[in-house]
């Protein structure tokens, strides 16, 4: 083997086994040298030669002809490492052996270390005991570790990635409620060392909320206390908000009695959390929006054209409610008396920014007003309070300005460059809209990671009403985002969650005209490098908006296409009840043409034609689904005989247990797949009792349903908030909880749970 050394090798050796080294480097080749010695080195340099350059080198030294060795030398196979190595011999001989362990410094007149370390840029120790008798049991030790390191597996150095990537991935886990998914992800972020305390707890808020605990995050007493005394990120005001307003608030809101709503909100909420409502950040979520409205009106003074800014913010489906009702008497009242500097002071002082920023704007302006409106606007931080600052600057006189603090008018000037000026450009709406504004950043390529960083709050701050009136405005926003390429295409990939979350929240009606927008995330989704099952999920959730929406003959095909593509990358066992659901799903909509039918149709075939290869593994709560999802395509029996054919040849499936006078309980919005699943149940299980519900809020039939169940298969994907609580709290025992909203997702969790 030593014969076998490449020629830098030996070069280098030839060196380190010269004098005053008495192990010569030919009498190791001609094996004139003891041959335990030669055995010892053959060992360490054994990995020279096949290439690894993950392991140490340890050589010995002599210092008389007879060859006793009589010292060490050890080096790392590089430039990293060295105080491991070092640590790791210590522990392995320790000073019941050592006599000598030194760092050989760099720019020594040691020749053998030289050696090494011309060779290898590493670290280099030399070491020996205190006598022949201590050498030779350091020499077997040595053979030990050597022997150790040959059999100790390979350390794989996992890359970090970008805490971006990972916060992207945890808010598509959110999206889809894929609980398991996103705590993986948080532990990976943690993993990173560049978050601290503050940071792990804002995701964890962000994590029940996501998921929908709102009660888990209102009823955490002194983590909110403790909260509002930060300036929280926008993204956690509104989750905790919002998770006050659902838990305190909403039930008692829903009976339409406002003294009962407001004294509500004032024991639960404003009370207990003043510091909370300092400012609304831009928040636009309609729950955190009727927050800080019964907030105002719950002031000594409500400000009518506060009030009139949160009602215009409110949703449609909020103009008939006792609270809007309410908002618009006490604007229309306008018994408050004229604003004073003292109500303005009195509000900045108690750290109400938003009320002491209109009350300041609405006197003349002054040194100290202008000042304290400059810190309201820092601590909101919306470009519309920008704009409307700078616009009364722009019209203040020009002698009071130049009396401000020279810091104060260096302020002032970086506020007139940081926001855009929409009234440069005649396309008014467009321009406004800070959606459209970032795809024109990305598309011009100017600062992409300025991009990424501002879209972060656009799910709760930028507003979408442009677009839902508009599908000319979507599909412009649209085709921007579908033609970016490099960098820019990569954000707006990292950015599919926030787009997804404001423009499809999953507790509002869709609004028809951002079709177009729904169109290109599945297309920027399903086009991916990897299709996780939380992109499955979200495919999922856009395919049902899109055939909800209408589509065109010529994109219903497209669709159709781009679910053919997926569904060849990600066809498996595993993924076959996502791939039935998707199937189900188009088989129950509308098809616009012949085309269409033909296109679903071969999806189908194809979904078939790849569970041949797993028909071992399927079960009847595969092939029972697959047999309703070939009725509805006027596929004949024998077509999937030759399934049902292989998994009836398997005798290893455990039988299927008897629920004889059992009662199984399942909820859904999605009702055609809850009874489908239902007669699918009743025909497995023929003394099984099948209930299936679907009350958006809890009822005494769905309380009564939870409590009776022997088995409760909950469709979380889809369900309401308020029903998702009455089951877990009515349940005797922890539901099942259904991975997705399809019969084929529904009956693999009650098997599943069942085995």
């Amino acid at each position: 083997m030593i014969h076998a050394l490449p020629e830098p090798e030996t070069a280098w050796l030839g060196a380190f086994f010269a004098a005053p080294n008495a192990l010569g480097w030919e009498a190791i080749v001609d094996g004139s040298a003891p041959a335990d010695v030669i055995e010892q080195i053959r060992l360490w340099l054994q990995p020279l030669l096949k290439g690894e350059s993950n392991v140490p080198i340890i050589l010995p030294f002599a210092r008389t002809v007879p060859h006793a060795v009589t010292g060490w030398y050890a080096t790392t196979p590089g430039p990293r490492g060295g105080y491991e190595l070092g640590e790791e011999l210590q522990a392995w001989l320790g000073p019941t052996y050592l006599n000598v362990f030194e760092l050989v410094p760099a720019g020594g007149k040691d020749p053998m270390a030289g050696a090494m370390r011309a060779r290898f840029s590493g670290t280099v120790y030399r070491f020996a005991g205190s006598d022949a008798a201590a050498n030779g049991r350091i020499a077997a030790r040595v053979a030990d570790y050597g022997a150790l390191l040959r059999r100790r597996p390979a350390i794989l150095r996992r890359s970090t990635r970008p805490v971006g990537s990972i916060r992207a991935d945890f808010e598509r886990a959110l999206l889809a409620r894929d609980e398991t998914r996103a705590e993986e992800l948080i532990v990976e972020l943690r993993e990173t060392g560049r978050l601290n305390e503050e940071n792990l707890r804002y995701l964890d808020i962000r994590l029940k909320a996501g998921l929908g605990l709102w009660p888990q995050v209102a009823r955490d007493h002194w983590l909110i206390l403790t909260m509002s005394d930060l300036a929280l990120p926008p993204q956690t005001l509104a989750d905790i908000i919002e998770a006050l307003f659902r838990t305190y608030v909403d039930e008692v809101e829903a009976t339409g009695d406002f003294a009962a709503t407001r004294q509500a909100f004032d024991q639960h909420i404003a009370k207990r959390y003043p510091r909370l409502f300092a400012s609304r950040r831009g928040i636009r979520i309609p729950h955190v929006v009727k927050a800080f409205l019964l907030y105002e009106l719950l002031q000594p003074r409500p400000n009518p054209q506060i009030i009139g800014d949160l009602v215009a913010l409110l949703p449609e489906r909020e103009h008939g409610s006792v609270l809007m009702q309410a908002a618009v008497s006490a604007a229309n009242a306008s018994t408050a008396p004229a604003t004073s500097e003292a109500n303005a002071d009195e509000a900045f002082d108690d750290a109400q920014y938003d009320r002491a920023f209109e009350l300041y704007l609405a006197l003349p302006l002054s040194r100290r007003s202008i000042t304290r409106l400059l810190s309201c606007v820092l601590f909101i931080g919306t470009e519309e309070a920008t704009r409307r600052l700078r616009a009364a600057v722009d019209g203040a006189d020009s002698e009071l300005i130049a009396t401000l603090p020279p810091p104060v008018q260096q302020r002032i000037s970086d506020l007139r460059t940081s926001t855009p000026d929409v009234s440069e450009t005649s396309d008014v709406n467009s321009a406004s809209s800070p959606w459209t504004r970032w795809a024109e950043q990305l598309k011009r390529g100017t600062d992409p990671a300025d991009a990424e960083r501002s879209v972060q709050a656009a799910a709760t701050s930028w507003d979408i009403a442009p677009f839902q009136e508009s599908q000319h405005l979507s599909k412009a926003f649209a085709d921007t985002l579908g033609n970016l390429s490099g960098e820019a295409e990569a954000v707006v990939r990292r950015s599919v969650p926030q787009i997804f979350a404001a423009f499809f929240p999953s507790a509002a009606q869709t609004a028809p005209g951002v079709k177009p927008i729904a169109a290109v995330l599945f297309v920027l989704i399903a086009m991916g490098e990897s299709l996780s099952r939380t992109d499955l999920d979200l495919l999922a959730q856009l395919l049902n908006s899109l055939l909800s929406f209408g589509l065109s003959a010529d994109d219903y095909v497209s669709v159709i296409a781009d679910l053919e593509d997926v569904q060849s990358r990600v066809g498996s066992y595993t993924h076959l009840p996502w791939s039935l659901d998707v199937c189900e799903a188009l088989a129950v909509a509308p098809c616009p043409s012949d085309a269409g039918h033909n296109a679903r149709l071969q999806l189908f075939l194809k979904v078939l034609g790849q569970a041949q290869a797993f028909a071992h593994r399927l079960g009847p709560q595969d092939l029972l689904p697959i047999e309703f999802v070939a009725k509805d395509y006027g596929i004949s029996h024998e077509a999937i005989v030759s399934l049902k054919r292989v998994s009836d040849e398997d005798t290893s499936r455990p039988t299927l247990p008897t629920l004889d006078g059992k009662t199984l309980g399942i909820y859904t919005l999605e009702e055609a797949a809850g009874s489908r699943a239902k007669q699918a149940l009743e025909m497995m299980f023929p003394g099984c009792r099948v209930e299936v519900n679907s009350d958006l809020v809890c009822t005494a039939k769905l309380t009564s349903l939870a409590r009776a169940a022997d088995l409760f298969v909950f469709a979380w994907k889809s369900s309401s908030h308020q029903a998702f609580y009455c089951v877990k709290g009515a349940s005797p025992s922890e539901p099942v909880w259904a991975l997705g909203k399809g019969t084929a997702s529904i009956l693999r969790a009650v098997l599943d749970n069942l085995e």
